[in-house]
C-alpha cells in the first residue's frame, strides 16, 4: 500500500488513465507533417496535464526509435529562479542555444559559434542593465528595447538569429535522419505573467527559423495578465488587441481536452492504490458512478486537483481507522468523506459555511442576515423558482451565499447539485446536520482555514436511557457507559442498546452511525416524557 499519489507529469511508459492518447497521436501526426517554423500552444489551467502531454510528444517525436526531431526542453520556472526578469530571459535563451550546440559533432565550429554568440549576449546584457537603471523594468518591454535599440536592431539580434540558424543547419547536416528541432517550453504559467509574455515574444522572434517547431505550455489567461501593461484591463473593446498578439505568436492553439478525460478509470486506480476502497467496492459500478458524478460536480477533471483529492482521502482514512480507532467505514461513509473533501478543495467558502451551520436544509433568513447576504430581486426569485436546483428556501440561501466568490458563483448549479447529492446519500433529513458535522470533523485537518483560526469543535452531547449513557465528546469521539462503567468497545454495546430501543440497525453500521441513531431515539423519548 502507498499512502499518496505523487503529483508528477506522466511519463511515456505509464498507462494513459485519462484516455487522451488519441489526441496526442493526432497532434503528433500533425507536427510530423507540418511546415516550419510553427508555434503550438498547449492551453489549459495549471495542473491540467500540459507537461504530461509534452512528455508523450517528446517521446514520439524525438526519443523513440526512428524519431525525426531533436528535442530542446526548457523549464522556464527553473531558469527564472533567483534571477531578475532580464537574467531569466537571457538564461532561457542561452539554455536553448547550448542544447542545440551540444549536438554539433564539430567541436571547433561550436566553439566559434559560442564566441560569437557570447559577444552578442554581452551587448544584450548592456541593454538589460540600461533598462534596469532607468527603472523601466520588464513592463517597459525588454524585447522592444532589444529590437529597437539602435546598436542592436540592425546587428545584434539579426546576427544572433543567423548564428543560431547556422548552428541548426550544421547539426542537421551531419544527422540526415533528423528533419528539425522541437522546442518544449514548459511551466510558463508558474512565472510572472509579464515575464512569460516577454519570453514568448523573444523566442518567437529569435527562433522563427526553418526546421523549428515550438510547443508551449501556457494558458491564454496568463497571456492576458502579461499584456495588461501594454493594453490595460481586458474589455470587450480591446479584446481583439489581446487576441491579435496571441495569434501573432501562436499559429496553432491546442486546448487540453479535460472534458474528455476518463476520470472514472483514474479515480478507481488511485483509490485502489491507497486502499481507500475494498476489492468488493471497486467492483461496484454504482459506487464508481457516484464517485465520478461527485468529482465532476466539484474538482472536475484537473489531474492535479484529483491527486490532491486522493492524498487528502488517504490521510483522512488513516486518521479514521487508526488515530480515532474507529471501525472501518462502509461504502456510504466513504462516499460522504469523498464528497466533503471534494467540497473542501473546489468550494472552500461553502465548505467553511457548512462547518458553521452543518444542517444545510435548515438554512434560512437568519443565516442570510448573519452572513450579510444581499436580497434577491423578484426577477431572480421567479427565475430560481423555475429551476430544480434552487426551488427550496435553503437552496436560495446557497445561491446568495455563492455570490460571495466568483469561482463559486460561476459554478453555483454544480454546488447545489453536490449538496443535494450529499443529502441523498445521507437519506435522513432529521439526522442531516449530525452526519454532516461528524463527517466534516474528519476532513477538518486538511482545511486551509485551520491555519487562520482554531477549528470549531463539535458540541458535546450526553444522553441517558436506563442503565446506559451515550456520550458524543467535543472532538466527536464515542463513549458508552453501562451500569456506570465505561465499555471498552462501544459498537457491541450500542447495538445492544439499539435493540432495546426497538431500532433497526444496518449490520454494516459504524460506531458513529449507531451512536447518532441511539442519541436521536433517546432524545425523542425524553421529549415525549416531558
Amino acid at each position: 500500500m502507498k499512502s499518496s499519489v505523487i503529483d508528477v507529469p506522466r511519463k511515456y511508459t505509464e498507462e494513459d488513465l485519462f484516455g487522451i492518447n488519441k489526441y496526442q497521436k493526432a497532434l503528433c501526426k500533425f507536427i510530423k507533417h507540418t511546415n516550419t517554423p510553427i508555434t503550438i500552444a498547449l492551453q489549459g489551467e495549471w495542473g491540467s496535464g500540459k507537461t504530461s502531454l509534452m512528455n508523450q510528444l517528446r517521446w514520439d517525436l524525438c526519443d523513440s526509435e526512428g524519431a525525426i526531431y531533436f528535442p530542446v526542453w526548457v523549464n522556464t520556472w527553473q531558469y527564472s529562479l533567483m534571477k531578475t526578469p532580464h537574467q531569466a530571459i537571457m538564461s532561457i535563451l542561452e539554455g536553448c542555444i547550448n542544447q542545440i550546440g551540444a549536438l554539433n559533432p564539430n567541436e571547433h565550429k561550436w566553439n566559434e559559434s559560442k564566441k560569437k554568440i557570447g559577444g552578442i549576449f554581452k551587448k544584450m546584457a548592456t541593454v538589460g542593465t540600461k533598462i534596469a537603471a532607468n527603472t523601466v523594468g520588464i513592463d517597459g518591454g525588454l524585447v522592444d528595447e532589444l529590437f529597437n535599440t539602435e546598436a542592436s536592431a540592425d546587428s545584434d539580434i539579426l546576427q544572433l538569429k543567423n548564428e543560431i540558424g547556422k548552428l541548426i543547419d550544421e547539426v542537421l547536416t551531419v544527422n540526415p535522419s533528423k528533419q528539425g528541432f522541437t522546442f518544449y517550453i514548459d511551466d510558463l504559467d508558474r512565472i510572472d505573467p509579464p515575464v512569460a509574455v516577454e519570453i514568448l515574444e523573444l523566442l518567437k522572434n529569435i527562433f522563427d527559423l526553418d526546421k523549428c517547431v515550438f510547443i508551449l505550455a501556457i494558458d491564454y489567461d496568463v497571456v492576458i495578465k502579461g499584456l495588461k501593461s501594454k493594453f490595460g484591463e481586458l474589455t470587450d473593446k480591446n479584446e481583439r488587441e489581446f487576441r491579435a498578439f496571441f495569434d501573432k505568436i501562436i499559429q496553432l492553439p491546442f486546448s487540453m481536452p479535460v472534458a474528455s478525460y476518463n476520470i472514472n478509470t483514474f479515480l478507481v486506480d488511485a483509490l485502489k492504490r491507497i486502499e481507500f476502497l475494498t476489492d468488493e467496492e471497486l467492483n461496484n459500478p454504482q459506487l464508481a458512478e457516484d464517485l465520478s458524478e461527485i468529482a465532476q460536480l466539484s474538482v472536475g477533471c484537473n489531474p492535479r486537483s484529483l491527486k490532491r483529492l486522493t492524498n487528502t482521502l488517504s490521510l483522512i482514512s488513516i486518521i479514521n481507522n487508526e488515530v480515532l480507532e474507529e471501525e472501518k467505514s462502509d461504502a456510504n461513509n466513504k462516499l460522504l468523506n469523498f464528497a466533503f473533501v471534494c467540497m473542501q478543495i473546489a468550494y472552500p467558502y461553502i465548505y467553511n459555511q457548512l462547518s458553521e451551520e452543518p444542517d444545510f436544509k435548515q438554512w434560512n433568513e437568519n443565516i442570510a442576515a448573519k452572513l450579510k447576504l444581499r436580497k434577491l430581486t423578484e426577477e431572480e426569485q421567479d427565475s430560481l423558482n423555475a429551476t430544480e436546483e434552487f426551488d427550496e428556501e435553503w437552496e436560495k440561501i446557497l445561491f446568495r451565499m455563492s455570490q460571495k466568490e466568483t469561482h463559486t458563483s460561476n459554478r453555483v448549479f454544480q454546488v447545489s447539485s453536490l449538496l443535494n447529492k450529499i443529502a441523498k446519500i445521507i437519506n435522513n433529513d432529521e439526522m442531516l446536520g449530525d452526519v454532516v458535522e461528524s463527517t466534516m470533523a474528519l476532513s477538518a485537518v486538511t482545511n486551509l482555514k485551520a491555519f487562520d483560526s482554531a477549528p470549531k469543535k463539535s458540541k458535546g452531547k450526553s444522553v441517558t436511557y436506563g442503565i446506559w449513557r451515550v456520550v458524543r465528546t467535543e472532538d466527536n469521539k464515542t463513549e458508552v457507559y453501562k451500569n456506570g462503567e465505561r465499555c471498552p468497545k462501544s459498537a457491541p454495546v450500542l447495538r445492544e442498546l439499539c435493540a432495546e430501543l426497538g431500532l433497526e440497525v444496518n449490520p454494516k453500521a459504524t460506531t458513529e452511525d449507531l451512536r447518532n441513531k441511539a442519541i436521536k431515539a433517546i432524545n425523542a423519548l425524553n421529549a415525549n416524557i416531558k
